[in-house]
């Protein structure tokens, strides 16, 4: 699972606590670690993670996981659970904004794209959040299988190539 000590090291947030953020650099980062906050919270269980869940998803929030041509919908914190045990991540991944930071509004509506990777069973779920006051309104994406390791050494064959 994705450390629990990310969920530990965040209080609830009530509102939007982003709006003192101006820059698309760091709205990217902060909703891209709120996203990551917010699936090992769904992780886990006890009343910090109840608590975390409740401050920052949108009761009516929809989640969608497609696995293959099989979509698993649900909504809510029941929505972002079922994802999280699905997926059964332990490490994620988010591109950074290598872009000019020009002026965003973190309580605006946002888009980041997340992927959650289990290790173990080799697959990986590429999630889109979609961010309204800085509450999760809904989360959707498609896992798949993946294969990795060390580039091998190039090695001609005998016609050269």
């Amino acid at each position: 699972m994705i450390a629990v000590f990310i969920l530990l090291a965040s209080a609830p947030v009530s509102g939007c606590d982003l709006a003192h953020i101006s820059g698309a650099r760091a709205v990217h980062e902060a909703l891209g670690q709120r996203a990551v906050k917010i699936m090992a919270a769904a992780a886990a269980t006890g009343p910090k993670a109840d608590a975390l869940l409740s401050a920052l998803v949108d009761e009516s929030a929809s989640f969608n996981l497609i696995i293959g041509d099989v979509g698993l919908p649900n909504a809510g914190i029941a929505g972002a659970r079922s994802i999280a045990q699905t997926i059964k991540a332990d490490q994620f991944r988010y591109l950074g904004w290598d872009y000019m930071d020009l002026p965003a509004d973190g309580c605006g509506k946002q888009l980041i794209t997340v992927d959650f990777i289990n290790n173990r069973d080799r697959r990986i779920s590429q999630m889109e959040f979609t961010f309204q006051q800085a509450r999760l309104t809904a989360a959707k994406g498609w896992q798949h299988s993946f294969e990795s390791g060390p580039l091998p050494a190039f090695v001609p064959d005998s016609n050269g190539s």
